[in-house]
Order: C-alpha cells, then structure tokens, then sequence
C-alpha cells in the first residue's frame, strides 16, 4: 500500500488502539515504525505504518509478546496471525452490507439491517449475519479498506439497533442480573451491546455499564447491584497478556462465588486460561452458558 496521506503519533493512537507510549517505546526499543520526517520537520506515520500496526495489534491480542511481534518479519507476522481453523462461508447478505458502510449510507444501512432482522430471526441474525458483517468490518478497518468514519457508522448504527431490539425485548424478574463492562483502555462497546441483547433474548436481566470501567469500580457495581455473573467483553486492539493480568485482579476483587466471563475477539487467542473465568467464544456458548446460570 502507498499513499501520501501521513498521520500524527495521536492520531495513529487513536486508530490503532496501540498508546502514543507504547509506540514511542517500539521505536527506541526495536527501531519500528520509523516515522518519516516532512520538509517542515514533523515526524508523521503513513498508511502502511497504519495497517502494520494494526496488525501488530491483532497478533499480540492472540498471545504473542511485544518483542516476537514488532521484530517480524512480514511472512513471520502473517505467519503469527495465521487461523487454523477454516473460516465460515459468510452470507452474500455480508457483502451488501459491508458495501453500504464503505459507501457510507447509513440509512440504507440501517433499514437492510432492520429487514434481515426480520427474515432471519433473533438467533440466527445475530449469529449468522451480524457476527461474520462485524467481523469483515474488522478485517477491512485492519487491512486498511475501511477508514475510522466506516468503523464508527457501523458501530453508531448496529449499537442504536440493538438497543431498541433489547427494550422491545422482557426479560424475567426472577432471572438472575448480569453486569456487562469493559476495562480502562477498552473503548470498543459494540460487543456489550450485542451480549446484552442475547441475555434478553434468553431472559436474562443486564446492566450495562459501557465501555473504560476501571476494575474498582466493575467491583463495586457488582456488589451494589448483587449481580449473579460480570461478562467483560475485549477487542483484538486490547486483548493480551498486561489484559490478562488485569482480569486475573478483577477476580480477586469480586465475590468467589460470582461468576466472571469473558468475550470478544480479543478475550483468549492462544493464551492460557485464567482460573475462574469462563471464556465465551461464541454465541451458542453464550447461549449455553446463560442456560446453566439461569438453573
């Protein structure tokens, strides 16, 4: 990719997820990204710094370190993020959808998403639409197709959905309540939004606290409100070994008995699993693991 577009250090922050220190520290300490310098004398990062950062972000969010990371080779990195498993063939409807958000019309975006909802189903949209359209908005925003004003759309209009989706939805009194939430750093809330409507759908009560909730306070909360279970949803932008060792804090904060989950692409990768946390790849686990609590 080539492009004369250049990016601040802030701004290469704000749309990596990576932290202005943390950038500034790779570049002491592996001589990556190497900024270039325009004939004014700033330093400004390019498009490919961009992509390759982001990927960056993606494979340490899967477990592997700082160091391994950054000093890779291209072949080495792809090699890093390769899957194993086969991907899902996604529905054409993924496509269309994926083409509204990049030609930005949300309205038209808005009203596929409102039909398919329909045709499809709760379930089945939620699983087989809305999981693989997030997840190709994921790897267009990663790969560089999709810029910041495309990922917000997406979010803005998904989210405003699956709010009046959930309100239209009862949920039982004697269920037990849920308290959803992501950690400081974290400001990707999409996940919650969709967690939530799913435990509505199974008729379970949620309080959603959105996004950046340091660990004292998820605590308190959960005691003040005498939550059943706290579900924290993580991004591949966030998602680690330093996010590891925070949730690993925030169970010792909270009751033994009080279940804690967590999700989103960024929740394990091929890290190991923390002792008392129940880790929810996808929906249908959800699904099950709601079934279990509600006994």
């Amino acid at each position: 990719m080539s492009s004369d577009k250049h990016f601040s250090i802030g701004e290469i922050a704000e749309r990596t997820g990576i932290t202005v220190d943390t950038v500034r520290i790779w570049e002491r300490r592996y001589g990556k990204p190497q900024p270039v310098r325009l004939p004014s004398g700033h330093r400004r990062y390019t498009e490919d710094h961009l992509v390759w950062l982001r990927r960056v972000a993606e494979a340490m969010s899967l477990g592997h370190r700082a160091g391994e990371v950054v000093r890779a080779s291209e072949a080495e990195l792809d090699a890093l993020l390769a899957r194993v498993e086969v991907e899902p063939i996604e529905p054409a409807a993924v496509d269309e959808l994926y083409e509204l958000a990049r030609e930005v019309q949300p309205d038209q975006l808005c009203a596929r998403l409102q039909q398919l909802w329909t045709e499809l189903g709760p379930q089945d949209f939620l699983a087989d639409l809305l999981a693989p359209f997030l997840a190709r908005v994921g790897r267009g925003w990663a790969d560089g197709d999709l810029e910041v004003r495309h990922e917000r759309l997406v979010s803005e209009v998904v989210s405003d959905l699956l709010r009046t989706w959930r309100s239209a939805t009862p949920t039982r009194e004697d269920a037990p309540a849920l308290l959803l939430a992501t950690l400081a750093g974290e400001r990707h809330g999409l996940g919650l939004r969709v967690v939530a409507l799913s435990c509505a759908l199974a008729g379970v009560r949620t309080h959603v606290f959105g996004t950046e909730l340091p660990l004292e306070e998820i605590a308190a909360a959960a005691v003040e409100l005498q939550v059943a279970a706290v579900v924290v949803s993580i991004s591949l932008a966030t998602g680690g070994v330093e996010t590891d060792r925070r949730l690993g804090e925030l169970r010792g904060r909270l009751d033994p008995a009080m279940r804690l989950a967590v999700g989103g692409r960024g929740a394990r990768g091929v890290r190991r699993p923390l002792k008392g946390v129940d880790y929810l790849g996808e929906l249908e686990e959800l699904r099950r693991w709601l079934a279990e609590l509600t006994r």
